[in-house]
């Protein structure tokens, strides 16, 4: 069982997260709901990107961070930002209306200790982050 799905009911009410578990690690955020996050903590939550249930593979993306990356202008009809997640070379997509954005997300990748108050690290991580 991977990080998230193991501590995602805990998490889940300080990050916003999204499962992207199709091939393509497709993934949606919604308008209204990134909203509430930032009426609660502004900008000090993360975006998160799981890719798996079953093991680690998740983008950590702290909002402070990505908050120019998920404009306005890439809403889609559905008040949504839509993309996907190249874990090749560890890129996040955004798309809208034929336009595409990307930013590169290694230093994200499974950056557990970015999630603030959240459950203890996985043991392979807790000497690295502590």
């Amino acid at each position: 069982m991977s990080y998230m799905s193991k501590h995602k009911s805990s998490l889940e009410n300080r990050h916003y997260i999204t499962d992207a578990f199709v091939q393509t690690h497709w993934y949606n955020f919604y308008e209204t709901k990134l909203r509430g996050f930032i009426d609660s903590y502004v900008y000090e939550f993360c975006l998160v990107i799981n890719g798996s249930a079953d093991f680690d593979d998740a983008y950590i993306l702290p909002f402070k961070d990505f908050k120019d990356f998920f404009s306005p202008d890439f809403l889609d009809g559905h008040h949504r930002w839509v993309g996907n997640v190249r874990d090749y070379d560890e890129v996040v997509e955004l798309s809208a209306g034929g336009r595409k954005k990307e930013r590169f997300a290694h230093e994200y990748h499974n950056a557990f200790h970015l999630l603030q108050d959240g459950p203890p690290l996985p043991e392979d991580q807790q000497e690295h982050y502590v």
